[in-house]
């Protein structure tokens, strides 16, 4: 089988899921959504990334996507974002940062940037706001599994 782009960039992010101590099992989550994947049975985490060597990273959200993140959210206590900046880092959002971000219930594409400047943490902003914290380099994957 062919590897594609997107297979090295999730690959960076689960990988560092299955290193991690508390790490048990890694399953596909079976919402037909590529990047949603089920952590120890309880957690859910969706992988996207974007290419590049700048510091700012735009994640686009697709109708399609909202869809599905507004079906888990409902259902789901435990949901993350792992956002991967380029080769520099993999921003962890939980459910509640995503939802301060962007509207999971509107129907047009949503979005949310991650700014990372020189020896910095990740900031982080969406359709709807800025988050009132950075997010740490060091949060993915501990908080994942807090």
């Amino acid at each position: 089988m062919k590897i594609q782009e997107k297979d090295f960039y999730h690959g960076a992010a689960l990988t560092q899921i299955t290193e991690h101590p508390s790490f048990k099992a890694l399953n596909t989550a079976g919402s037909g959504h590529y990047g949603h994947y089920l952590i120890n049975a309880d957690r859910h985490v969706f992988v996207k990334y974007r290419t590049g060597n700048g510091r700012s990273w735009n994640h686009v959200f697709s109708i399609g996507e909202l869809n599905t993140l507004r079906a888990i959210f409902a259902k789901q206590k435990f949901v993350w974002h792992a956002l991967v900046c380029g080769d520099l880092t993999v921003c962890l959002l939980s459910k509640d940062d995503v939802e301060r971000l962007i509207d999971v219930q509107d129907q047009e594409q949503q979005r949310i940037k991650v700014d990372v400047p020189q020896n910095g943490s990740c900031h982080v902003s969406g359709t709807l706001g800025e988050l009132p914290h950075v997010v740490r380099h060091n949060d993915f994957p501990a908080r994942l599994f807090q």
